[in-house]
């Protein structure tokens, strides 16, 4: 990799050009499995995830996404790094590792200021750990050798995907050559658990189920813990490393609402926006779109305004799209669920399959879109998916086939 030194007049020739940022990492951590091999391997077989819950006591039977019991915390990490960070930050750093060792690239003190690192979390853990080390990202700091911005936002369900965004818009602005995103949450604490039950929004059958996102029988969201992370880096960058390039970021966007006194823009159209804006920001268009992740939060009402927002994001095109999602295999992991859809997203366009809806049963008339019942493989030109907070964050995301260059075959020594 070059020097911390060396990354900026690297750019100075192509300027102005929209520098092109690829995922060439990836890492998960969840009830699905300890990586994001056997969280993809989950979703293409169908499997669901969720299992009684057992983190704690609950008034009535409940379900959740949990991660093994097998699971031991981060490779690697020392010991005292460990007492200081939650378990969602420790979620965080695994994820992060898996990312780094899938790119293999190392970071040290000659290139470490070239590289950053953003954490989503919508549920900050309590107490000393988080004051010290904030949700995992410093942790992500320390461990991986980052000297780069290093920074958390929390925006509910959003936060994952938008640390995501932000992470590429770092290498976009030339800012940084590399940067590590990660979306993690542990949910499973009576106080969250409280929240969502009193909230209305978790399945109330008292019978240990998983969630059913857009079928006519769904009954409320199942809560999941977990995380995702995706090692990011400048095409050029990665290009002369010669490492696999899973997808390339076609475009990315954030907004925020909703109006509060009615008046438009609606939320709707404030979600719908930020798709609208990661499609423009690419020059992308709709009919470039393939498949869709959505966030699928098994509310009845949430299930349609989601519906609404990708048939107003893409039109007509709706009809013809396949769409997948994630919670019925793991639960609604909240911050880490944006991540875990890109993660999902990303190896859709890699491999060109389409995972199946798990727990599909019954169409709802409401929610017409285009999931499969068996693993499906067709020719995949994009994917695109989008992340939702409670308070009107909206983050978006596309990914598309990485598209090679002349020249792309003769390395380039740095120094």
């Amino acid at each position: 990799m070059v020097s911390g030194g060396a990354h900026r007049g690297m750019f100075e020739e192509d300027a102005g050009e929209r520098r092109r940022v690829v995922i060439t990492g990836v890492g998960a951590v969840s009830a699905a499995g300890l990586n994001a091999d056997e969280y993809w391997s989950a979703l293409c077989h169908g499997r669901v995830c969720t299992t009684p819950l057992t983190a704690f006591d609950t008034p009535r039977a409940a379900a959740a996404g949990q991660v093994d019991e097998s699971w031991r915390g981060p490779s690697g990490a020392p010991a005292w790094l460990l007492s200081r960070m939650d378990r969602a930050s420790q979620l965080g750093l695994d994820a992060a590792i898996q990312a780094q060792t899938d790119a293999r690239i190392e970071f040290n003190q000659q290139n470490a200021f070239a590289v950053g690192a953003v954490t989503g979390i919508g549920h900050p853990g309590a107490g000393e750990g988080w004051a010290q080390l904030g949700s995992g990202l410093s942790g992500a700091s320390l461990g991986l050798n980052i000297a780069g911005p290093v920074f958390t936002v929390s925006m509910g369900g959003a936060s994952g995907l938008a640390a995501v965004v932000l992470a590429a818009q770092l290498i976009r602005s030339g800012i940084m050559r590399a940067a590590i995103a990660i979306g993690a949450e542990a949910p499973l604490r009576a106080d969250v658990w409280q929240a969502y039950e009193s909230s209305g929004l978790l399945d109330r059958t008292d019978q240990v189920t998983a969630q059913r996102p857009f079928d006519a029988n769904r009954v409320g969201m199942v809560l999941g813990e977990g995380a995702a992370a995706f090692m990011l880096e400048d095409r050029q960058l990665a290009v002369q490393r010669g490492v696999h390039i899973y997808a390339e970021i076609g475009g990315e966007a954030i907004t925020s609402g909703p109006m509060g006194d009615g008046q438009a823009p609606t939320d709707v159209e404030v979600a719908r926006r930020a798709t609208g804006d990661a499609l423009l920001g690419g020059e992308i268009s709709p009919s470039d779109i393939d498949v869709v992740v959505a966030a699928g939060l098994g509310s009845k009402f949430g299930d349609e305004r989601e519906t609404d927002i990708i048939e107003r994001a893409f039109g007509r095109r709706t009809l013809d799209m396949y769409v997948a999602t994630t919670t019925p295999n793991v639960g609604y992991t909240v911050g880490a669920s944006g991540a875990l859809s890109a993660v999902a997203a990303a190896k859709i366009v890699d491999q060109r399959k389409i995972p199946p809806h798990a727990t599909f049963e019954e169409e709802d008339i409401a929610c017409r879109l285009g999931f499969v019942q068996k693993l499906y493989e067709d020719r995949i030109v994009g994917a695109a998916t989008a992340a939702y907070g409670a308070h009107g964050q909206n983050a978006a995301l596309i990914l598309m086939p990485h598209r090679p260059e002349p020249g792309d075959e003769l390395p380039v020594l740095v120094n």
